[in-house]
């Protein structure tokens, strides 16, 4: 289960509150802990991501903040995979003079972001959760 809340509990963005409480549920009572003995630590891992997802998606305000915060990602993402597609289409070209810098694309406030964000994932704690979710 890797992705992002919406994913985590199988659900659409343009989920109403009970479809996403009954995912939760469902997905809480598969991947408890004491239902998974033999795969004890990855149903841990499952079910702390399952509750964080239903925390999150289950509050009006932080729903709204993610909601924000996952279109920005997204929209960085798709400016990046463009950026990569125009710099493999044009590899073969000598005499391409085009900067493909992000800062051509993004607002001043999606640099902003993705500054923090480049920040945030390089401390030292964020790395290590990130080495034990793969």
């Amino acid at each position: 289960m890797i992705g992002n809340h919406y994913d985590i509990l199988g659900v659409k963005r343009d989920a109403k509150q009970q479809q996403i409480k009954k995912a939760y549920h469902k997905l809480a009572l598969r991947w408890h802990p004491d239902k998974n003995r033999e795969q004890r630590a990855f149903a841990l891992d499952q079910f702390h991501r399952i509750n964080e997802a239903y925390h999150t998606l289950s509050k009006l305000e932080l729903k709204i903040l993610y909601d924000h915060q996952l279109s920005q990602y997204e929209s960085i993402e798709s400016i990046k995979n463009l950026i990569r597609l125009l710099k493999k289409n044009d590899s073969n070209d000598q005499n391409n003079d085009f900067d493909y810098s992000y800062d051509n694309f993004l607002s001043e406030e999606e640099q902003e972001l993705l500054r923090q964000f480049k920040q945030r994932i390089n401390e030292p704690g964020i790395q290590k959760k990130i080495r034990k979710s793969h």
